[in-house]
């Protein structure tokens, strides 16, 4: 998203005397314009804009899904979802949809989630649902027979919606950013570093990106690597996922609004 910034005024002055009923317009005027400019609609970091993203999905190179990561707003809080569905053999072996929500809300351009749903169409013992308690700072995870509850710190993300703090962080000019995310009965550290730009290209065209590296505190855990578009608000246009000799990729096929 480009940062907006207030226009240089200049005021050349003439030999003709201003009146002071002409100051007073011009007053009003530089006013109005002011908090135009100055508006939540206006500024870069005041909203965000509603998007979907399409993405394919494959796996050691061959396609295994289509995901559809949609933005949109609600009167008081903003709704992030994601639909996946497989293709190919891939869909004999896992039929069905899997959704992710992630209810937020923008508070001093901070991403604050409060909900977060995890759907299986296929296996509804793999759905879970966490509610988060900022008064209380605490989080509530409700999954089969086995819900738990534990305290989080200020900041933490459930584990889809982090990537709209992603998004945020980068324009915000922070390349390194860093998350706590609530996810299993327990808190896990995401660290991401940007490795400069990168020109790639996928299924929607070619990009100038920024690469990003993305680990987390458990070495068991895969490294992920994110292109991001910067004239898009930082949007992945390509995520991989290592895992031993597995990588799984998402390569961005259709992209509207932005």
């Amino acid at each position: 998203m480009a940062r907006n910034c207030l226009p240089r005024v200049l005021i050349m002055q003439t030999t003709r005397p201003t009146t002071n009923a002409s100051h007073f317009l011009l007053s009003k005027l530089l006013g109005v314009l002011l908090l135009v400019l100055l508006s939540p609609h206006s500024l870069a970091s005041g909203g965000l804009p509603a998007f979907l993203a399409e993405y394919t999905v494959s796996r050691n190179g061959s396609e295994i899904g289509v995901r559809t990561h949609r933005l949109s707003k609600t009167d008081k809080s903003y709704l992030y979802e994601a639909r996946m569905h497989t293709t190919g053999l891939a869909s004999f072996i896992k039929p069905g949809t899997i959704t992710e929500r992630s209810h937020w809300r923008l508070i001093q351009q901070r991403v604050v989630p409060h909900k977060y749903e995890y759907l299986d169409s296929s296996d509804e013992d793999r759905n879970s649902f966490l509610d988060f308690d900022w008064r209380n700072n605490s989080v509530m995870n409700h999954v089969g027979n086995k819900p738990w509850q534990m305290p989080i710190p200020d900041g933490t993300q459930d584990k889809f919606g982090y990537m709209i703090a992603l998004m945020q962080d980068l324009q915000k000019g922070n390349t390194e950013p860093e998350y706590r995310i609530a996810d299993g009965g327990r808190l896990k550290t995401y660290r991401f570093k940007a490795l400069g730009n990168e020109v790639i290209a996928t299924p929607a065209g070619k990009f100038n990106t920024l690469k990003l590296r993305g680990t987390r505190e458990d070495k068991k855990n895969p490294v992920t690597y994110i292109w991001c578009l910067p004239e898009k608000n930082y949007l992945p246009v390509k995520i991989e996922r290592h895992r031993k000799d597995t990588v799984y990729t998402m390569s961005l096929n259709r992209l509207e609004g932005l």
